[in-house]
């Protein structure tokens, strides 16, 4: 292509400027033949709907006056040049006339036309008063048409080659005149390119145009542009030297080593950290495989000949050989070099002394073991702690089951540990827990999992193990536990244990199963009078299971707030008068409400009476309004729990308890030993503001040496008097002793379970202050806000 473009510039501009005319007047060639084309288009259309609209009328008259004229008349009309055809159709669709012409192909530039704006066709309805009479179509002729379209293609090329001819002569004199002045020009680049910048050095024509004096300044102005871009080039040049100096220093003062190896793993470029972090010396160590300053093989491998490829390229941790022989960690970040194919040519990358932070990160790791120990076992015997054990008792029960094999659960009680812990001192008392633990793990009869799950109770796991087998390993670790010793400062102490043994599937086949009934050999053995081991026969089991199973229950009722306080009234006998309230304890279950009688033997038992009658203290004393004496029940076992006298005090000084009647009421159902500090507890209970109230009086035990130490202010009659109090002259007596005796004290009296109107003027006539009953009113569950409001007969 470039060999058939003219030489010089003048021609390319002429033949530039010819092509764009040529283009130009040939676009407007067409425009016109387009434009004038369609005029001629439209015209034929308007003729032939003026002759139709002409013709239409006349032809009407003949079909309806003389149809016969019509031939005549038609036949002169097809002799126009521009109707090719004519027809006429009656009502019917039958022709009354039809003729036409030969016919002349449409010229090829009218065909560039869309068939709907040529529309050849003309048809009209034919009409007279009487109504339609047909139709007339006219088919218009091509033959004018085309005989316009070819005059107007020679005039139009006729036209373009004279314009185009007038237009190139035009441009070769406006080219010349242009490019005359540029022949000064090319010197002056000439000049300037030689470095001759100066404009009084160049000369440009007097006559020339504005243009060209404009460009010829611009030529000037860029000379001076260049020059200085040099001298910035130049300056450039020396700040990339100094950033070079800098980045050398930058390089040599890395606390990184910067590394290069070629792609045969030999290196070609380290910093001085090298040297600082390692021992060898940089010079020395350049060119030589860097594989030999690694210590581990398979970090070596990485450096071989064509492995460069492979080698991580983050993350990377080197053990480095140091000149003294010592291991340095580093961390590699890596780049690999390669060449315009792609293939590996070498790396660069920096090692970081990561020595220190691998050492703490070990310490870390070695902290997080000890922190995981710490959370599974016990930090005073080092055993499993209860938490951990609970996961351990269900994964191995669920396996074991699971391949129809035993699981023994042994539990083991350090007997009389409250005394030890009491007489010796808790070291003694940790000291006894650490043999315990010890002498588990020792023997190696377990074959499992030892836990301590409670203050002075431990549990072991025995797998694959039945009952029998079970009862002979219990036997020795008791024996084993029976020989160990504590030394103190003057002699030494043995340990005690009782011990109780279930076995899964046997007596249960959950973890709270098994524990439940191993939970019943241990009491069982304790009951027994400690000191023994008990495996969990059927027999035996079914007598006690019933036992813990409400003891399970009563536990799962406090936890959950199914124990709820119940108010019955108190009323004076002489005034019938609401006096106090008394707060009894009732269980959910269910639907129903369990009386107290049901279920405190139990938890009096098992040990819970104490929480019990705490929460059902602070529930009262939130629910129920201040102005309303309460009497509320207190188990005196509750007391065997030397923390329980202080959380008491503390309730009791509360602002749920500040400025209010309450009087506690205290039913005895075993003996209990009154020493000076229980009826020093007692004395601080009624100076705090309280009243004291002996329940039950009458049937409990030592019964009379209470009422002369704790001197109550209130004494009840225990209702199985008041029952027979009719038919039966002895419990008459009785009662009447009972408020004797109160009187004495200075105590009221209170008699329980009046029923019926008789009762209650017999016990005024005795003298009896207060009654309660169902005759007064039934116990009313304390959410009930209207039991205040209740009726009294």
């Amino acid at each position: 292509m470039k060999r058939f473009l003219p030489r010089t510039l003048h021609m390319r501009i002429m033949l530039a400027i010819a092509m764009l005319q040529l283009l130009v007047v040939g676009l407007f060639s067409l425009y016109l033949v387009v434009q004038q084309v369609g005029n001629e288009i439209v015209n034929r259309q308007v003729l032939g709907h003026k002759m139709i609209a002409i013709t239409a009328p006349a032809v009407s008259h003949f079909i309806e006056f003389d149809p016969r004229g019509i031939n005549g008349y038609l036949g002169a009309m097809l002799g126009d040049r521009a109707i090719g055809a004519i027809t006429v159709k009656d009502g019917k669709g039958n022709a009354l006339f039809q003729q036409a012409k030969e016919v002349i192909p449409l010229h090829p530039v009218a065909r560039w036309f869309k068939a709907a704006q040529l529309k050849p066709t003309v048809t009209t309805e034919l009409k007279s008063a009487h109504g339609s009479l047909g139709l007339i179509t006219v088919q218009l002729s091509n033959e004018v048409l085309n005989e316009k379209i070819r005059t107007l293609l020679n005039d139009v090329t006729y036209l373009f080659m004279l314009l185009l001819g007038v237009d190139l002569i035009a441009i070769q004199l406006l080219v010349k005149s242009v490019m005359a002045p540029l022949t000064p020009l090319a010197a002056m680049a000439k000049a300037v390119s030689q470095g001759n910048w100066d404009k009084t050095m160049l000369a440009t024509e007097a006559n020339a145009s504005d243009e060209v004096k404009n460009l010829s300044d611009a030529f000037i102005e860029s000379a001076k542009t260049m020059k200085r871009q040099i001298r910035e080039l130049e300056q450039t040049r020396s700040q990339l030297a100094e950033n070079e100096l800098k980045l050398r220093n930058l390089v040599n003062n890395m606390q990184e080593v910067l590394l290069e190896v070629d792609q045969s793993g030999h290196v070609t470029f380290l910093n001085p950290a090298w040297e600082a972090l390692t021992g060898y010396a940089t010079e020395t160590s350049l060119h030589r495989p860097f594989a030999e300053f690694l210590a581990q093989p398979r970090h070596q491998r990485y450096f071989e000949a064509g492995q460069l490829e492979h080698i991580p390229l983050t993350d990377l941790q080197l053990e480095v050989r140091a000149r003294d022989g010592k291991a340095v960690w580093m961390q590699m970040r890596t780049s690999l070099q390669r060449d315009e194919s792609g293939a590996v040519t070498g790396l660069i990358g920096t090692l970081e002394d990561v020595t220190e932070t691998l050492h703490l990160q070990e310490l870390q790791h070695q902290h997080e073991q000890d922190l995981y120990r710490l959370a599974i076992t016990d930090p005073l015997t080092g055993v499993y702690n209860r938490r951990h054990f609970d996961d351990l008792l269900e994964n191995l029960l669920h396996m074991n089951l699971r391949k129809n094999l035993p699981l023994a659960l042994v539990i083991v009680d350090v007997d009389g540990f409250k005394f030890i812990n009491d007489t010796y001192g808790h070291p003694v008392g940790d000291e006894v827990l650490r043999t315990v633990a010890s002498t588990l793990r020792a023997n190696e009869h377990q074959g499992g999992a030892v836990a301590r799950i409670a203050g002075d109770e431990f549990a072991v796991l025995l797998q694959n193990v039945n009952a029998e087998e079970a009862n002979r390993i219990g036997h020795m670790i008791h024996a084993d536990l029976n020989r160990a010793v504590v030394h103190l400062p003057v002699g030494q102490l043995t340990i005690q244990t009782s011990i109780g043994i279930a076995v899964a599937p046997l007596h249960g086949k959950t973890s709270i199963d098994l524990m439940r009934a191993a939970d019943v050999a241990l009491y069982h053995a304790k009951q027994s009078g400690r000191n023994r081991v008990v495996t969990l026969s059927r027999e035996r089991g079914e007598a006690i299971m019933d036992i813990f199973s409400q003891g399970f229950e009563l536990r799962n009722a406090i936890s959950a707030g199914m124990i709820l306080p119940f108010m019955q009234p108190i009323v004076d006998l002489k005034t019938r008068k609401v006096f106090a309230y008394e707060v009894l304890t009732r269980m959910r279950r269910g639907d129903d409400f369990v009386p107290a009688d049901d279920f405190i033997p139990i938890a009096e038992d098992l040990g819970l009476i104490r929480d019990m009658d705490l929460f059902v203290i602070g529930e009262s004393l939130r629910l129920i309004p201040k102005n309303v004496h309460l009497f509320v029940n207190i188990s005196l076992n509750s007391f065997f729990a030397p923390e329980f006298a202080q959380q008491l005090r503390d309730l009791l000084h509360s602002p749920l308890a500040r400025e209010r009647s309450i009087t506690l009421e205290f039913t005895e159902r075993q003996t209990t030993e009154m020493s000076a500090e229980f009826v020093q507890m007692f004395q601080e209970i009624r100076a705090g503001g309280c009243n004291v109230a002996l329940d039950d009086f009458g049937i409990g035990y030592s019964t009379y040496s209470y009422l002369r130490l704790l001197r109550p202010e209130f004494v009840k009659i225990d209702g199985s008097f008041v029952l027979q109090l009719k038919e039966n002259h002895e419990d008459m007596k009785i009662v009447e002793q009972i408020r004797e005796l109160a009187h004495v004290i200075g105590a009221h009296t209170i008699a329980e379970h009046i029923e019926d109107e008789e009762t209650i003027a017999m016990l005024i006539g005795m003298g009896v202050d207060y009654g309660q009953g169902y005759y007064f009113g039934r116990p009313v569950d304390v959410r009930d806000k209207h039991w205040m409001t209740a009726d009294l007969v």
